[in-house]
């Protein structure tokens, strides 16, 4: 997704995203880890940045690292049979 470049005084991540981004999304390190959730999407549309609540302790030790996203299945909405539908 993109790096952290700064961490805020209010204790917030603010980070490249390169693309548009949904709150609560979960962001993951290199390892795999979850180390964030994205709170908001700010900045130009060309070139968004995402504010994000850091689930570590340490949080100060990420500044500069990598962000990634896990690509999440589409929950199927079950929608009311119609008439004709194969069963």
């Amino acid at each position: 997704m993109g790096r952290i470049l700064h961490y805020t005084k209010s204790r917030l991540y603010v980070a490249e995203a390169g693309f548009k981004v949904l709150p609560s999304t979960l962001l993951y390190d290199d390892a795999g880890k979850k180390v964030a959730v994205v709170v908001d999407l700010i900045g130009p549309i060309s070139q968004p940045f995402v504010t994000a609540k850091p689930l570590v302790e340490s949080p100060e030790k990420l500044v500069g690292k990598v962000l990634y996203l896990r690509k999440q299945r589409r929950r199927q909405i079950d929608r009311p049979r119609q008439r004709g539908d194969v069963c």
